[in-house]
């Protein structure tokens, strides 16, 4: 803070000092006059929303009014297990989970990630917060007889990045480098193998590391076989994962952190990419188009 700004914030603070005082001398001087001190404040729900408070409505007595129950906790049923959160865990998703719980209580694989304000939340109310072990990658299908999560992924960089290549070598277990060139004029061809790769079964999906993501979602969005979401953030990668299946993250390395590209990696390879039907017929749709 400078001088001039301090001096201004020291005269704006004598003056509403003195104002106070001035108004204390006045109230004590005339100690008959009675104060009459608000009540408290009727906090009302914006217009439009939904408070649950049906008292004003006769005609709705005895009705069921609101959602219906969850299938499964009518007629006495037991409401089935919540499935464990996994991945990126927003204070959004970790506030739903807490309000379905029968206990209250949020189950979390042992893996799963917070976010900044998720972790706030959970350290405000650690007692309603359960850790779940995860089941290791390659144990799931039928027999453990090996599935798509025994897949690698096909990676490949445009140019060069340490902290990539640092998460790479890292997890080098679970990924296979494209043949390519790290070089721009490459990535059509890095998407025509991972294309194919993709449709054979020999990798899971791909991790492309750009640095502009338009032409890379561009070309790789006209191949049937992928299913392709840039990561600009955990909660972009979870919608992806959850709402279209994708198989491919495109991530502008020049401007994500080493933690964030991390967390995403994670969980884009945390399990097999699973093609959802209603989407996949709506892209064979748009696939004849034109």
């Amino acid at each position: 803070m400078d001088e001039k700004t301090r001096q201004l914030v020291q005269s704006i603070t004598e003056q509403v000092i003195a104002t106070l005082l001035q108004q204390g001398g006045q109230s004590s001087a005339a100690p008959s006059r009675t104060t009459k001190h608000p009540g408290p404040a009727v906090i009302r729900a914006p217009v439009g929303v939904c408070t649950g408070d049906y008292s004003k409505f006769p005609e709705l007595a005895g009705r069921q009014v609101g959602a219906s129950p969850p299938a499964g906790t009518l007629s006495g049923g037991a409401a089935p297990s919540p499935i464990p959160l996994s991945g990126i865990v927003t204070a959004s998703q970790l506030q739903t989970a807490m309000h379905a719980a029968s206990d209250g209580v949020a189950a979390l694989t042992s893996d799963a990630r917070l976010t900044p304000l998720a972790n706030d939340l959970a350290r405000q109310y650690p007692e309603k917060i359960c850790r779940i072990t995860a089941s290791p990658p390659g144990t799931g299908g039928p027999a453990n007889g090996g599935s798509n999560s025994d897949l690698p992924w096909l990676w490949w960089i445009d140019g060069a990045c340490p902290a990539v290549q640092e998460l790479v070598s890292a997890r080098a277990g679970g990924l296979r480098g494209s043949g390519a060139a790290s070089h721009p004029a490459a990535l059509a061809q890095v998407v025509r193998d991972l294309s194919a790769a993709v449709k054979r079964s020999n990798v899971a999906g791909g991790l492309l590391f750009v640095q502009n993501a338009a032409r890379a979602m561009c070309f790789a969005n006209r191949c049937p076989s992928i299913r392709a979401v840039v990561g600009t953030c955990g909660e972009a990668v979870e919608q992806g994962i959850a709402e279209l299946g994708a198989n491919v993250l495109v991530i502008e390395f020049p401007h994500q952190g080493p933690k964030a590209m991390e967390a995403m990696m994670d969980r884009m390879m945390q399990q097999p990419p699973t093609p959802l039907p209603a989407v996949q017929r709506e892209l064979e749709d748009l696939h004849r188009c034109g």
